[in-house]
Protein backbone atom coordinates (compact mmCIF):
# COMPACT_ATOMS: atom_id res chain seq x y z
CA UNK A 1 0.00 0.00 0.00
CA UNK A 2 2.76 2.40 0.96
CA UNK A 3 4.63 1.55 -2.24
CA UNK A 4 1.50 2.18 -4.35
CA UNK A 5 0.87 5.60 -2.78
CA UNK A 6 4.51 6.59 -3.31
CA UNK A 7 4.37 5.58 -6.97
CA UNK A 8 1.16 7.55 -7.56
CA UNK A 9 2.70 10.63 -5.84
CA UNK A 10 5.79 10.49 -7.99
CA UNK A 11 3.60 10.13 -11.09
CA UNK A 12 1.49 13.16 -10.13
CA UNK A 13 4.58 15.25 -9.41
CA UNK A 14 6.04 14.31 -12.83
CA UNK A 15 2.82 15.26 -14.57
CA UNK A 16 2.80 18.68 -12.90
CA UNK A 17 6.19 19.68 -14.37
CA UNK A 18 5.52 22.19 -17.15
CA UNK A 19 6.98 21.58 -20.58
CA UNK A 20 9.38 24.33 -21.68
CA UNK A 21 7.55 27.22 -23.32
CA UNK A 22 8.66 27.81 -26.89
CA UNK A 23 8.96 31.43 -28.02
CA UNK A 24 7.89 32.01 -31.64
CA UNK A 25 10.58 33.63 -33.72
CA UNK A 26 9.06 36.56 -35.65
CA UNK A 27 9.44 36.56 -39.40
CA UNK A 28 11.81 39.22 -40.70
CA UNK A 29 9.96 42.22 -42.11
CA UNK A 30 9.26 42.12 -45.79
CA UNK A 31 11.81 44.35 -47.46
CA UNK A 32 10.32 47.46 -49.00
CA UNK A 33 11.30 47.63 -52.64
CA UNK A 34 12.48 50.91 -54.06
CA UNK A 35 9.85 52.66 -56.12
CA UNK A 36 10.05 51.75 -59.77
CA UNK A 37 11.19 54.52 -62.07
CA UNK A 38 8.38 56.11 -64.00
CA UNK A 39 8.16 54.28 -67.30
CA UNK A 40 8.94 56.37 -70.34
CA UNK A 41 5.88 56.72 -72.54
CA UNK A 42 6.43 55.61 -76.11
CA UNK A 43 4.17 54.70 -78.98
CA UNK A 44 4.67 53.17 -82.38
CA UNK A 45 3.12 55.48 -84.95
CA UNK A 46 2.91 55.86 -88.71
CA UNK A 47 2.55 58.84 -91.02
CA UNK A 48 2.50 59.40 -94.76
CA UNK A 49 4.80 61.38 -96.98
CA UNK A 50 3.53 63.79 -99.59
CA UNK A 51 4.01 61.05 -102.22
CA UNK A 52 1.92 58.58 -100.16
CA UNK A 53 4.66 56.41 -98.67
CA UNK A 54 3.87 55.09 -95.19
CA UNK A 55 6.64 55.74 -92.67
CA UNK A 56 7.03 53.67 -89.50
CA UNK A 57 8.07 55.69 -86.46
CA UNK A 58 8.23 55.71 -82.67
CA UNK A 59 7.32 58.64 -80.43
CA UNK A 60 9.04 58.87 -77.03
CA UNK A 61 8.25 61.20 -74.14
CA UNK A 62 6.00 64.22 -73.75
CA UNK A 63 8.33 67.22 -73.73
CA UNK A 64 7.56 70.60 -75.26
CA UNK A 65 10.52 70.42 -77.66
CA UNK A 66 10.39 67.54 -80.14
CA UNK A 67 13.59 66.11 -81.60
CA UNK A 68 13.47 64.24 -84.90
CA UNK A 69 16.18 61.54 -84.99
CA UNK A 70 17.02 60.57 -88.58
CA UNK A 71 19.13 57.42 -88.99
CA UNK A 72 22.17 56.80 -91.17
CA UNK A 73 22.40 54.55 -94.21
CA UNK A 74 25.05 52.05 -93.15
CA UNK A 75 24.24 48.35 -93.33
CA UNK A 76 21.56 47.36 -90.83
CA UNK A 77 20.87 50.91 -89.65
CA UNK A 78 17.29 51.93 -88.96
CA UNK A 79 15.41 53.94 -86.35
CA UNK A 80 16.50 51.59 -83.56
CA UNK A 81 20.05 52.97 -83.76
CA UNK A 82 18.67 56.09 -82.06
CA UNK A 83 16.53 54.23 -79.48
CA UNK A 84 18.78 54.64 -76.44
CA UNK A 85 19.34 58.34 -77.05
CA UNK A 86 15.61 58.79 -77.67
CA UNK A 87 14.99 57.30 -74.20
CA UNK A 88 17.60 59.65 -72.74
CA UNK A 89 15.84 62.61 -74.33
CA UNK A 90 12.49 61.52 -72.91
CA UNK A 91 14.04 61.15 -69.45
CA UNK A 92 15.28 64.74 -69.73
CA UNK A 93 12.00 66.35 -70.67
CA UNK A 94 12.07 66.15 -74.47
CA UNK A 95 9.91 64.37 -77.01
CA UNK A 96 11.85 62.24 -79.51
CA UNK A 97 10.63 60.91 -82.83
CA UNK A 98 12.61 58.14 -84.53
CA UNK A 99 11.57 56.78 -87.91
CA UNK A 100 12.63 54.41 -90.67
CA UNK A 101 13.39 56.08 -93.98
CA UNK A 102 11.34 54.78 -96.90
CA UNK A 103 12.41 51.32 -98.00
CA UNK A 104 14.06 50.61 -94.62
CA UNK A 105 12.81 48.16 -91.97
CA UNK A 106 9.09 48.73 -91.32
CA UNK A 107 8.51 51.66 -93.67
CA UNK A 108 6.95 51.28 -97.09
CA UNK A 109 8.33 52.25 -100.46
CA UNK A 110 11.84 51.88 -101.83
CA UNK A 111 14.94 53.61 -100.51
CA UNK A 112 15.57 56.64 -102.72
CA UNK A 113 18.28 59.07 -101.65
CA UNK A 114 16.78 61.86 -103.73
CA UNK A 115 13.62 61.68 -101.61
CA UNK A 116 15.09 61.47 -98.11
CA UNK A 117 14.03 65.03 -97.39
CA UNK A 118 10.39 64.11 -98.11
CA UNK A 119 10.51 61.63 -95.23
CA UNK A 120 11.88 64.29 -92.86
CA UNK A 121 9.20 66.73 -94.04
CA UNK A 122 6.57 64.10 -93.27
CA UNK A 123 8.00 63.76 -89.76
CA UNK A 124 7.75 67.53 -89.30
CA UNK A 125 4.16 67.50 -90.54
CA UNK A 126 3.27 64.66 -88.16
CA UNK A 127 4.69 66.59 -85.20
CA UNK A 128 2.77 69.70 -86.23
CA UNK A 129 -0.40 67.61 -86.27
CA UNK A 130 0.44 66.53 -82.70
CA UNK A 131 0.67 70.24 -81.77
CA UNK A 132 4.46 70.42 -81.49
CA UNK A 133 5.77 73.82 -82.54
CA UNK A 134 9.41 73.64 -81.40
CA UNK A 135 11.25 71.01 -83.43
CA UNK A 136 14.92 70.09 -83.66
CA UNK A 137 16.30 67.81 -86.37
CA UNK A 138 19.19 65.51 -85.45
CA UNK A 139 20.50 63.31 -88.23
CA UNK A 140 23.36 60.88 -88.70
CA UNK A 141 25.13 60.61 -92.05
CA UNK A 142 22.42 60.63 -94.77
CA UNK A 143 19.89 61.55 -92.05
CA UNK A 144 21.87 64.69 -91.29
CA UNK A 145 22.02 65.64 -94.97
CA UNK A 146 18.23 65.25 -95.16
CA UNK A 147 17.81 67.43 -92.05
CA UNK A 148 20.00 70.11 -93.66
CA UNK A 149 17.99 70.02 -96.90
CA UNK A 150 14.72 70.58 -95.05
CA UNK A 151 16.24 73.23 -92.79
CA UNK A 152 17.49 75.20 -95.80
CA UNK A 153 14.30 74.87 -97.85
CA UNK A 154 11.57 75.08 -95.21
CA UNK A 155 13.17 76.49 -92.03
CA UNK A 156 10.91 74.51 -89.66
CA UNK A 157 13.51 73.86 -86.93
CA UNK A 158 14.80 75.73 -83.89
CA UNK A 159 18.07 73.74 -83.89
CA UNK A 160 20.13 71.24 -85.89
CA UNK A 161 22.43 68.39 -84.85
CA UNK A 162 24.49 67.01 -87.74
CA UNK A 163 26.38 63.81 -86.92
CA UNK A 164 28.98 62.59 -89.42
CA UNK A 165 27.15 63.87 -92.49
CA UNK A 166 28.36 64.88 -95.92
CA UNK A 167 27.13 67.55 -98.29
CA UNK A 168 25.91 64.88 -100.72
CA UNK A 169 24.10 61.68 -99.70
CA UNK A 170 23.76 58.51 -101.73
CA UNK A 171 26.00 56.47 -104.02
CA UNK A 172 25.59 59.02 -106.82
CA UNK A 173 25.50 62.11 -104.61
CA UNK A 174 21.74 62.04 -104.99
CA UNK A 175 20.79 64.54 -102.27
CA UNK A 176 23.04 67.59 -102.30
CA UNK A 177 23.75 70.68 -100.23
CA UNK A 178 25.69 73.39 -102.03
CA UNK A 179 28.35 75.50 -100.37
CA UNK A 180 26.36 78.65 -101.13
CA UNK A 181 23.32 77.43 -99.19
CA UNK A 182 24.91 77.06 -95.78
CA UNK A 183 24.79 80.77 -94.95
CA UNK A 184 20.98 80.70 -94.57
CA UNK A 185 21.27 78.40 -91.54
CA UNK A 186 21.12 81.05 -88.83
CA UNK A 187 19.62 78.69 -86.25
CA UNK A 188 21.79 77.02 -83.54
CA UNK A 189 23.79 74.12 -84.99
CA UNK A 190 25.95 71.33 -83.59
CA UNK A 191 28.29 69.50 -85.98
CA UNK A 192 29.91 66.27 -84.75
CA UNK A 193 32.18 63.63 -86.23
CA UNK A 194 34.89 61.20 -85.19
CA UNK A 195 38.37 62.42 -86.02
CA UNK A 196 39.24 59.20 -87.83
CA UNK A 197 35.96 58.77 -89.72
CA UNK A 198 36.36 58.63 -93.51
CA UNK A 199 38.21 61.66 -94.91
CA UNK A 200 35.18 62.90 -96.84
CA UNK A 201 33.03 62.87 -93.68
CA UNK A 202 35.60 64.77 -91.63
CA UNK A 203 36.18 67.21 -94.49
CA UNK A 204 32.48 67.91 -95.11
CA UNK A 205 31.57 68.16 -91.43
CA UNK A 206 34.24 70.76 -90.79
CA UNK A 207 33.46 72.53 -94.08
CA UNK A 208 29.77 72.83 -93.23
CA UNK A 209 30.74 74.19 -89.85
CA UNK A 210 33.08 76.74 -91.46
CA UNK A 211 30.49 77.84 -94.02
CA UNK A 212 27.54 78.21 -91.69
CA UNK A 213 26.90 81.37 -89.65
CA UNK A 214 26.70 81.66 -85.88
CA UNK A 215 25.59 80.17 -83.57
CA UNK A 216 27.41 76.91 -84.21
CA UNK A 217 29.43 74.21 -82.46
CA UNK A 218 31.94 71.70 -83.77
CA UNK A 219 32.80 68.59 -81.75
CA UNK A 220 35.55 66.26 -83.00
CA UNK A 221 35.58 62.99 -81.07
CA UNK A 222 38.32 60.40 -80.77
CA UNK A 223 37.74 57.26 -82.80
CA UNK A 224 36.85 56.09 -86.28
CA UNK A 225 33.30 54.74 -85.96
CA UNK A 226 30.68 56.38 -88.13
CA UNK A 227 27.65 58.27 -86.87
CA UNK A 228 25.47 56.52 -84.30
CA UNK A 229 27.98 53.66 -84.11
CA UNK A 230 29.87 56.01 -81.79
CA UNK A 231 27.23 55.16 -79.17
CA UNK A 232 28.92 51.74 -78.94
CA UNK A 233 32.37 53.17 -78.17
CA UNK A 234 34.25 54.82 -75.32
CA UNK A 235 33.05 58.27 -76.41
CA UNK A 236 29.36 57.37 -76.06
CA UNK A 237 28.87 59.46 -72.91
CA UNK A 238 30.66 62.42 -74.42
CA UNK A 239 28.57 62.22 -77.58
CA UNK A 240 25.28 61.84 -75.75
CA UNK A 241 26.17 64.54 -73.25
CA UNK A 242 27.20 67.06 -75.92
CA UNK A 243 23.92 66.65 -77.78
CA UNK A 244 21.92 66.82 -74.56
CA UNK A 245 23.74 69.99 -73.46
CA UNK A 246 23.01 71.59 -76.81
CA UNK A 247 19.32 70.70 -76.59
CA UNK A 248 18.98 71.86 -72.99
CA UNK A 249 20.32 75.25 -74.04
CA UNK A 250 17.36 75.47 -76.42
CA UNK A 251 14.82 74.72 -73.70
CA UNK A 252 14.92 78.06 -71.89
CA UNK A 253 16.76 80.75 -73.85
CA UNK A 254 17.16 84.08 -72.04
CA UNK A 255 16.11 87.10 -74.06
CA UNK A 256 18.11 89.64 -72.08
CA UNK A 257 21.56 89.23 -73.60
CA UNK A 258 22.93 91.07 -76.57
CA UNK A 259 24.09 89.34 -79.74
CA UNK A 260 27.60 87.89 -79.92
CA UNK A 261 28.59 90.27 -82.69
CA UNK A 262 30.25 88.02 -85.22
CA UNK A 263 33.56 86.24 -85.35
CA UNK A 264 34.52 82.65 -85.91
CA UNK A 265 33.41 80.32 -83.12
CA UNK A 266 35.63 77.33 -82.45
CA UNK A 267 34.09 74.88 -79.98
CA UNK A 268 36.62 72.96 -77.97
CA UNK A 269 36.09 69.36 -76.95
CA UNK A 270 37.44 70.10 -73.46
CA UNK A 271 34.79 68.02 -71.72
CA UNK A 272 35.50 66.01 -68.60
CA UNK A 273 34.20 62.66 -69.80
CA UNK A 274 30.69 62.33 -68.36
CA UNK A 275 30.79 65.82 -66.83
CA UNK A 276 29.86 67.86 -69.85
CA UNK A 277 29.30 71.12 -68.00
CA UNK A 278 32.90 72.04 -68.79
CA UNK A 279 32.19 72.67 -72.48
CA UNK A 280 34.20 75.65 -73.65
CA UNK A 281 33.51 77.92 -76.53
CA UNK A 282 36.15 80.21 -77.93
CA UNK A 283 34.93 83.25 -79.79
CA UNK A 284 37.84 84.55 -81.77
CA UNK A 285 37.73 88.23 -82.62
CA UNK A 286 40.32 90.57 -84.00
CA UNK A 287 40.85 92.31 -80.68
CA UNK A 288 40.54 89.44 -78.19
CA UNK A 289 39.66 85.85 -77.42
CA UNK A 290 36.57 85.50 -75.27
CA UNK A 291 35.69 82.20 -73.59
CA UNK A 292 31.97 81.60 -73.32
CA UNK A 293 29.65 78.65 -72.77
CA UNK A 294 27.72 77.06 -75.60
CA UNK A 295 24.50 77.92 -73.77
CA UNK A 296 25.48 81.61 -73.83
CA UNK A 297 26.03 81.49 -77.58
CA UNK A 298 22.60 79.96 -78.16
CA UNK A 299 20.91 82.38 -75.77
CA UNK A 300 22.56 85.26 -77.58
CA UNK A 301 21.05 83.99 -80.79
CA UNK A 302 17.54 84.03 -79.36
CA UNK A 303 18.11 87.40 -77.73
CA UNK A 304 19.18 88.91 -81.04
CA UNK A 305 16.12 87.39 -82.72
CA UNK A 306 13.82 88.96 -80.12
CA UNK A 307 15.52 92.34 -80.32
CA UNK A 308 15.21 92.31 -84.12
CA UNK A 309 11.46 91.84 -84.01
Amino acid sequence: MIITVLFVSILLIGCSISAPTSTATPFPPTPTSAPSPTPIPWNQVTFQTEDSVQIAATLYGTGEIAVILAHQGTYGADQTTWRQFAMTLAENGFTALTFDFRGVAQSGGTLDYTLLDKDVRAAVQYLHEQQYRQIVCAGASMGGTACLRVAIDDKPFIGLIILASTMAAGPSNNLKISTTEMDVLTLPKLFITAKQDSPVVVRDTTLMYDLSPEPKELLLLDGYQHGTRLFQTDVAEKLSGAMLDFLKALQSPTATLTGSGGGVIVFSSLRDNANLDMAVVVTQRAESNIYRSSADIIRDYFAAAVLDQ
